[in-house]
């Protein structure tokens, strides 16, 4: 059974804070008789005193009295972590508009002129404690939803830890069948094999996807930088997609400048962005799709590597909710397109943590470019080759 509002309110406790021991006792007699509990002190020092001591639902303070006024009341109010959330109602008989603004600027809640108005002074106090209840509910959501998220992504995090020593060991114990049948002309069997291999490796792909998406929500992403060149890249990135390219019809160009040309940066993670981008052109396109996939340098000593396709392109409106996690065209479960919609997030937070330029351009008809332009920095002008800084061994 719900509370009648007479209960709801004698558990209310207002502090009255005044100087004045007749608008004391006159306010006391107003909130008494709204049903309210009330606590009186003549000013702010004990009426700190007061709130540490008690549990205060609402503060209501002149702000013109001796030893500690409204505003100092009001600002150590503010400071304080255990009494910052309690609303504070100011009472000023000034006519200055400053007095109130640095109320305001204090941390008052709201406030009431003298001479007050009782029956609009009981109308504020109970606006103010009902504004106050629901900026309280509000911070629970906000924080349940915080919670929330950060189990999400520990949980994520974890599951794909957990899930990639399974997946390699079917993934390995996939391709020795494969190629023991293979040996035996069981290729009915092979298939088979091969089906569980490109499932795992799929599986794991996605997995890997939504391990770095979690990194990328909470921090940027960690590289691991290596020399290396141009064409490595792209030929990692091409590779990755060619199965798809070849099932999909899709005619696959490499136009690049300088094969030759050192980076320093993550190669895989460079060439795993660049193989989403193709894997876009390939996956959203019509059968023989024409896909470019070029390198060059810009006038200011850039390198870009540019992905181009005559696909059926994107709505300018769409492109930025694409941007997003978890975002496709279609998501629902009959979607015909697989994925997890982690494709340009994914780019553009490998281009972040590269200190990269990611710029996406396409409209209906017109197909799709997507640009990946890494900086000068990272450019190594020597055109001999440099010995490695270290092993590239995060998975693709």
């Amino acid at each position: 059974m719900t509370e009648d509002l007479a209960s709801v309110r004698k558990k209310i406790r207002i502090l009255f804070v005044d100087d004045d021991p007749i608008m004391r006792e006159l306010a006391a007699a107003k909130l008494a008789e709204a049903g309210y509990q009330v606590t009186l002190t003549p000013d702010g020092a004990q009426a700190l005193e007061a709130l540490k001591r008690d549990d205060v639902n609402l503060v209501i303070s002149d702000l013109d009295m001796p030893h500690m006024n409204g505003y100092a009341l009001t600002r150590e109010i503010r400071k304080s972590a255990a009494l910052a959330d309690t609303p504070v109602i100011v009472i000023t008989s000034s006519d200055h508009s400053e007095a109130v603004d640095e109320a305001f600027a204090a941390g008052a809640t709201s406030f009431v002129a003298k001479p007050i108005n009782w029956t609009l002074f009981s109308h504020a106090v109970r606006f103010v404690l009902k504004a106050s209840e629901d900026q309280a509910e509000l911070r629970v959501a906000r924080d349940q939803a915080e919670a929330g998220a950060r189990f999400k992504d520990s949980l994520m995090s974890i599951m794909s830890h957990e899930l990639r020593t399974p997946l390699n060991a079917i993934i390995g114990f996939g391709q020795i069948l494969s190629e023991q049948f293979e040996r035996e002309n069981d290729h009915l069997h092979q298939d088979y094999a091969e089906y569980i291999v490109e499932g795992g490796k799929r599986l794991l792909n996605s997995v890997s996807d939504m391990l770095l998406a979690s990194e990328a929500q909470s921090d940027p992403i960690t590289i691991n930088e290596v020399d290396c060149t141009i064409g490595e890249i792209i030929d990692l990135a091409a590779g990755s997609v060619a199965k798809a390219a070849a099932l999909a019809e899709a005619d696959l160009s490499i136009l690049l400048q300088n094969r030759e040309q050192e980076l320093c940066c993550d190669r895989s993670l460079v060439a795993r962005a660049i193989t989403k981008l193709l894997e876009n052109s390939v996956k959203f396109s019509q059968r023989g799709v024409k896909v470019v996939v070029g390198a060059g340098e810009t006038p200011d000593g850039r390198i870009a590597i540019l992905v181009k396709d005559n696909g059926p392109g994107i709505a300018a409106d769409k492109i930025d909710s694409l941007r997003q996690p978890f975002a496709q065209m279609d998501m629902s479960l009959k979607r015909s397109k697989e994925g997890l919609g982690l494709g340009l997030p994914l780019v553009q937070a490998i281009a972040a943590a590269h200190s990269a330029e990611f710029r996406l351009d396409s409209a209906p008809g017109a197909g799709t470019r997507a640009v990946f332009v890494i900086p000068k920095s990272r450019v190594i002008a020597s055109p001999a080759r440099t010995p490695r800084k270290g092993a590239d061994a995060r998975a693709s």
